[in-house]
């Protein structure tokens, strides 16, 4: 009877009772209390035994930019330095390649930035002469301005999500773009 009457208690407080107290144990009669005694002792610290571990993995290196389709068309444009290189020996080039879009048309921008050697330079000045890099929208990045306006034209205006932009770019331009470079 006392269990039944315990019982009907609990589910009282639980329909009928404060809400935060919910879920609290009530104090049961029949459990006896334990006294842990006055103790204000320093308990010492039980010392944890450590072991060292350690491990050889392999490191992943990254697979780097994806390169660009050789069959697109390529338009060159070569630079040369704002100033005077006559008398300077031409040393190597440095070549950029970017991919650019217009209408109908996907196709690489290469940027051939012709380098010199000054043949005695004075002091203060850089014995290697190079043409700028021109500034890009998205800098160190291989997307054009006109790319970049087609992909959010056709992402904002025509609601046309990734991964169909990247299957047109598949069909109609053979080129693979990856889902996370057109995410970021």
């Amino acid at each position: 009877m006392a269990a039944l009457e315990h019982e009907l208690a609990q589910l009282k407080r639980l329909i009928f009772g404060s809400k935060r107290e919910r879920f609290e144990p009530a104090l049961m009669p029949e459990q006896l209390m334990l006294d842990f005694g006055q103790d204000t002792g320093v308990v010492e610290p039980v010392a944890v035994p450590t072991e060292d571990i350690s491990y050889t993995r392999k490191k992943v290196a990254h697979p780097g930019r994806t390169v660009l389709p050789d069959h697109l068309p390529t338009e060159e444009i070569i630079l040369e330095p704002e100033e005077d290189t006559t008398g300077m020996k031409l040393i190597g080039e440095e070549i950029t390649e970017t991919i650019d879009y217009r209408p109908g048309v996907l196709f690489k921008r290469r940027l051939i930035r012709r380098k010199y050697a000054r043949v005695a330079p004075e002091e203060g000045e850089s014995a290697v002469v190079i043409a700028p890099v021109p500034e890009r929208p998205i800098p160190k990045g291989i997307a054009e301005a006109g790319l970049l306006a087609y992909l959010i034209i056709a992402k904002c205006l025509d609601h046309l999500p990734f991964y169909r932009q990247i299957e047109r770019f598949k069909r109609e331009h053979n080129w693979v773009l990856q889902k996370t470079t057109l995410n970021d």
